[in-house]
């Protein structure tokens, strides 16, 4: 009877430890995601607080308080960003630069970095590098503003079909939008670009393809001529 009862005991006794170890475990678990949650807050409130001092023209306190925010949570991406920026304004490039490259990580910031990261790049005469950055940001968001930098880029290059593409989205953002004026200017430049772009464009280059469907494609693309019926015939 007695060995029995050391048996259970001795069983109980593990038991009883394997709960407390699981119960630690899920408390310690619990209290890192409450002092995460605690540290994104404090980040949080501290890049509030440089955005305030920023716009109000006290640079040297938002300084203070986006650098307190980036040291309290390294992922504020938002934070980093803010910090690259007014030490860009500063003329301390290469660490804009590692501020802008920390705040690509995070998911918010990344398009945004991606296009801060891209002029910055620009400013110092790296073109290849600023256009691999700046087409990121566009595919990550088309910001029509950002969009129009990269096709600038892509015409001063002379990357025709390139130019033509993001003009082309540019025309579509502004048919969806409704904008008149940015309408006929993407219009016309999308008529222009066709043109340079001629054989080398992917879409335009299906004219002399076996395939009806590209050459309807490419019909469609390129300029329209007005015919005498005022209908644009897109049958093989």
């Amino acid at each position: 009877m007695a060995r029995l009862w050391n048996v259970g005991h001795a069983s109980c006794g593990r038991f009883a430890t394997l709960a407390v170890l699981t119960f630690v475990g899920v408390s310690l678990f619990t209290a890192d995601a409450r002092a995460e949650s605690f540290v994104r807050r404090l980040a949080a409130r501290a890049l509030e607080r440089g955005i305030e001092q920023e716009t109000r023209g006290d640079i040297a306190q938002a300084l203070t308080s986006y650098d307190e925010a980036v040291r309290t949570d390294s992922t504020l991406g938002a934070a980093a960003l803010r910090l690259g920026g007014l030490r860009e304004r500063m003329g301390d490039r290469d660490q804009a630069e590692l501020l802008y490259t920390r705040a690509i990580a995070a998911p918010e910031s990344s398009a945004a970095a991606y296009f801060a990261r891209g002029m910055l790049r620009n400013s110092t005469q790296r073109r290849s590098e600023a256009m691999a950055d700046v087409a990121e940001s566009v595919a990550l968001t088309p910001e029509p503003v950002w969009l129009r930098v990269l096709a600038s880029w892509y015409v001063e290059a002379r990357l025709w079909p390139a130019a033509l593409a993001t003009w082309r989205t540019l025309a579509a953002n502004a048919e969806a939008t409704g904008n008149d004026a940015q309408r006929h200017e993407a219009r016309l430049t999308v008529v222009a670009l066709s043109w340079l772009a001629h054989d080398t464009d992917p879409v335009l280059a299906g004219a002399a393809s076996s395939d009806w469907v590209r050459r309807s494609l490419a019909r469609a693309a390129r300029p329209a001529k007005r015919e005498a019926q005022g209908v644009r015939k897109l049958t093989p």
